[in-house]
Parts: C-alpha cells; sequence; structure tokens
C-alpha cells in the first residue's frame, strides 16, 4: 500500500497537537490585524484574534502562501509517495483552483480535492479518505467519491454583526438596522457557499431554529453531527446536549480557530451535519 500523507490547511480548525496526534499536516494561513501578518497558531492565537476583534481592529485573513504550500508538498514527498489535500472550499477561497494547477507540475503525486468543505469537517473527510486507503483506494479513487458523495451542511449563527461589518461582509448601516430591530442572522454553509437563509429576533430563537434547519430531512444515521462555538463553550455544552436528544447520535464538539473566527467574530455557534461516504 502507498505511503500517502493528509494534508489541510489551517481554516480546517485543527491545532497543532490534532494534528500531530491524528498524523495530518497543515499548511499555516497568514493573518493581517491593522495591516501587520501573522501566521496562525505560530506568530498570533487564538487569544489574540479574539482581543483583536471584540477591540474592532481590522482583522483578515489569506491564501497560504504559494511557497510554503509547494515546500510541504515537496518535504513530505521525500518521506511519503503521496500527498492528499484537501483546502478551504473553493467557493471561498482561491487556495482550492491554485492548489489544483499547482498539482498539475508534480507527476500525479499530489491529489488536490475541488473542496466544498469548511472548518472542522475537513479533518473527519481526511479521517474517511485514510480508512479508503487503508481498503485499497487510490487517491484518484478516493478524490472522486469525496467531490461526488461528500456533503457538508451547516448554520452558523453570529452572536452579533460587529465582525461580519468590519471585515465588509454586511454594510454599517445593515448592521446598526439589524442591531435596533435586534435581528439575528441564521447562515447557511451548502455546496461550500454562505447564505443567508433567515433572519429571527433572539439568539435563543435562531439557536433553535438552526437545530431545526440542521436536522431537517435527514436520517441521523447517515451523517456526523457537529458543534462548533468561537470563545462560547458553555452555550455549545447547552445546545450539544439538545442536538443529541434530537439525533440520538454523539455530537462532536470542536473551536472555530483563528482564521474562521476572523470572519464570524467570537461567540458564534455553528451546527454541522457531514454525510458519511460510503466505502
Amino acid at each position: 500500500m502507498k505511503k500517502i500523507a493528509l494534508m489541510c490547511d489551517s481554516s480546517a480548525d485543527i491545532t497543532k497537537q490534532q494534528a500531530e496526534e491524528l498524523e495530518i499536516h497543515v499548511v499555516r494561513m497568514p493573518i493581517t490585524i491593522n495591516g501587520k501578518e501573522y501566521i496562525e497558531e505560530e506568530t498570533i492565537f487564538d487569544e489574540d484574534i479574539i482581543r483583536a476583534l471584540n477591540n474592532e481592529e481590522q482583522v483578515k485573513t489569506a491564501q497560504p502562501i504559494i511557497g510554503d504550500l509547494t515546500k510541504m508538498w515537496d518535504d513530505l514527498l521525500e518521506t511519503y509517495d503521496e500527498v492528499f489535500y484537501l483546502p478551504l472550499s473553493r467557493e471561498l477561497s482561491g487556495t482550492c483552483s491554485v492548489a489544483l494547477n499547482l498539482a498539475k507540475e508534480y507527476n500525479g503525486r499530489v491529489t488536490v480535492v475541488d473542496s466544498t468543505f469548511v472548518c472542522y469537517p475537513v479533518v473527519d473527510v481526511l479521517l474517511m479518505a485514510r480508512e479508503m486507503f487503508e481498503k485499497g483506494y487510490t487517491a484518484a479513487q478516493v478524490k472522486e467519491k469525496i467531490e461526488i458523495e461528500g456533503e457538508l451542511y451547516a448554520v452558523l449563527i453570529p452572536e452579533n454583526l460587529t465582525t461580519l461589518k468590519n471585515g465588509g461582509r454586511i454594510s454599517p448601516a445593515a448592521a446598526s438596522i439589524a442591531g435596533l430591530l435586534k435581528i439575528q442572522p441564521l447562515l447557511s454553509v451548502n455546496k461550500g457557499a454562505i447564505d443567508l437563509i433567515d433572519k429571527v429576533r433572539t439568539l435563543k430563537k435562531a439557536y433553535k431554529e438552526g437545530i431545526t434547519y440542521i436536522t431537517k430531512d435527514a436520517n441521523p444515521d447517515d451523517y456526523i453531527w457537529m458543534i462548533i462555538d468561537a470563545d462560547n463553550r458553555a452555550v455549545s455544552d447547552e445546545l450539544k446536549i439538545h442536538l443529541e436528544k434530537i439525533v440520538h447520535q454523539t455530537v462532536e464538539q470542536h473551536s472555530f480557530k483563528s482564521v474562521i473566527m476572523s470572519h464570524t467574530g467570537p461567540g458564534t455557534i455553528g451546527f454541522g451535519r457531514i454525510k458519511k461516504i460510503r466505502y
């Protein structure tokens, strides 16, 4: 059996410790605060991002540096036969298309999935890929199965609109009106893209509706269930119990890390389901 390295970028919300334990290789993404660039989990950490966002500083993220990406591939190919890379959704970042083109120069030794995944679900899909490799699937076959059968549906509920406003994702006027009317948006992640699916008046109602959306028309046995929070573990703990009572499945619990939190803001809660790929 070929020795295949599993790889993602740090938008997958995976810590260095988790990456080492799971033997997943992570190319870290740049983050800028007020124009100064840092590398997530190397020169800047979650608590720094939380502090900056709470202070309404300008926080931005960027694609992995191309040189860092190809250097990781080159280094891995010294000890592995192949690299299998699952990047951030093509709908949310240019990383995917860039990596697909760069991989053409590696004579089939680097496989890049045309991804619709984001956050920690990337890690779950990579673990499915490992099991497929262990059963004798080739990297090309696993790529095809993920691209055809892989599915992520998630609902994101930001605690407030400050970060979305500061990041330019909604206008200051819209954020001000929403704040005055106490409107809470529900954002869906579907086929790799983020869209507004509902607006309600309270966070409590938003959480209830989020669980309704995520469980609607879904056979619980067909999915991996997940809740992710951005520095909001007490609320996440309560909602995890509620979601488990509905789906009668264990619900994974994770944290939004620096890259994703830079876009959604502290306090965000995300409900997610990942389709189990049959193999």
